[in-house]
């Protein structure tokens, strides 16, 4: 369950158990409750907003969709950016779980 969601789930049980327990408080603990639920979805739009892969990283996921499993040398040529781009990119795919990691040869290999 995406963390944010359940945020927003403890956030509307814990009010709704309050405003039961004391009804006199229920109308200013749905107003923190709003603003509680304003909070998690500013983080969750922040969140989404700054994730986005580089133009690089969609570039470099192309090349291996194409060409299968590649190595950092491989990518930094194709590609024409600089060793430490292309690693940085390849790092934020695979932490992501869009390529996977493994070793042939002790060279370190790139694949879907």
């Amino acid at each position: 369950m995406n963390k944010y969601i359940a945020a927003a789930l403890a956030v509307a049980v814990f009010i709704a158990v309050l405003s039961i327990a004391a009804p006199r408080l229920a109308p200013v603990l749905l107003r923190i409750g709003l603003a509680a639920l304003l909070i998690i979805g500013a983080f969750w739009l922040y969140e989404l907003l700054t994730s986005r892969p580089s133009p690089l990283a969609q570039r470099v996921l192309n090349i291996v969709k194409a060409k299968g499993p590649v190595t950092l040398r491989e990518l930094a040529l194709e590609t024409g950016a600089g060793y430490e781009e292309v690693a940085s990119a390849v790092d934020y795919l695979v932490e992501r779980g869009l390529l996977r990691k493994f070793k042939k040869n002790g060279e370190e290999y790139y694949d879907l």
